[in-house]
């Protein structure tokens, strides 16, 4: 099986596992640049078992000479990333040399990042004692956990927790409806919540609500906001972007790939979640032990 079908199996699975039509299109733009660059190279279509890391760097190069955004170069090497991982999985290769193909710096990060240790344990070390607490808790925790923005997490009603689906029904902009995970301390953070919500507003309609039964308000939420990242080294930046933005950028690093966090982000194109594909110090040193070969050497 040849590089050309073998990308358009992959696409089709995008297709099929709900991608958008513009992430299918942007990715396959990225692949038919891919393989035209190998034809070039090699003189003849391969598979893609043929191609090691020294090509896909070549072709990296070729892209920067092209004069294209960063933005744009981080968008094909995701592409390139993708499809490699998804060579793998169907056992097409036995070892995937995309991993060691290093993703473009961002031109500027346009918000601050928390390291997500530091975020995990400020979130931990809140109080959790009078239902005030707890409703803060689910809020900040929903707000990380779920990268929603504010007015969205202000919309959500009773109804939008889908508990054995796992999942949160968001409406976006425009009214756009999407779903994203809803688990672990998030999910738990609201369910100790909803245990003394009828202190506040039994019969209201809306998931958050304040303390005196009206619906949470967006200066209540920027200002447990700015208290959660009070302490952290996060800069003059102290929004509830912060979180999501943190959110997205710990996604990536943990290998999600970037079409399904610009899915959960709301985002209509793949080009609005390249912002976040900036990698934090202590990831580039991760990925620069796995993949140098003098890493692990004694000095």
């Amino acid at each position: 099986m040849q590089l050309s079908e073998q990308t358009a199996q992959f696409l089709a699975t995008l297709s099929q596992q709900g991608y958008s039509p513009q992430t299918v299109r942007a990715y396959a733009i990225a692949l038919g640049q891919l393989r035209r660059y190998v034809w070039e190279v090699e003189g003849e279509e391969i598979p893609v078992e043929q191609i090691d890391i020294k090509l896909l760097r070549y072709f990296l190069g070729w892209l920067h000479d092209q004069g294209l955004r960063r933005r744009s170069i981080q968008l094909k090497v995701a592409a390139v990333k993708a499809f490699f991982r998804f060579a793998r999985q169907r056992g097409w290769i036995q070892r995937n040399p995309a991993r060691y193909l290093p993703m473009p710096r961002a031109e500027k990060p346009l918000v601050s990042v928390v390291a997500q240790r530091r975020l995990q344990e400020a979130l931990d070390a809140l109080p959790r004692q009078t239902p005030q607490d707890r409703l803060r808790v689910a809020v900040l925790e929903v707000l990380y956990g779920c990268g929603i923005r504010v007015g969205e997490l202000l919309s959500l009603r009773l109804e939008d927790a889908l508990w054995e689906r796992g999942l949160l029904r968001v409406r976006g902009k425009g009214g756009k409806e999407r779903f994203v995970p809803f688990a672990g301390k998030a999910a738990e953070a609201v369910r100790q919540y909803l245990e003394v919500r009828s202190h506040f507003a039994p019969r209201h309609e809306w998931l958050f609500v304040g303390v005196r039964g009206g619906r949470l308000s967006q200066t209540v939420v920027y200002r447990w906001v700015r208290e959660l990242l009070g302490a952290l080294p996060v800069g003059h930046q102290r929004g509830p972007h912060v979180l999501r933005h943190s959110f997205a950028t710990h996604l990536l690093e943990n290998g999600a790939e970037l079409p399904a966090v610009s899915q959960m982000l709301g985002h209509a194109s793949l080009s609005s979640t390249q912002k976040y594909t900036h990698v934090s110090v202590e990831h580039l040193k991760r990925v620069y032990r796995q993949a140098h070969p003098k890493a692990e050497e004694e000095p």
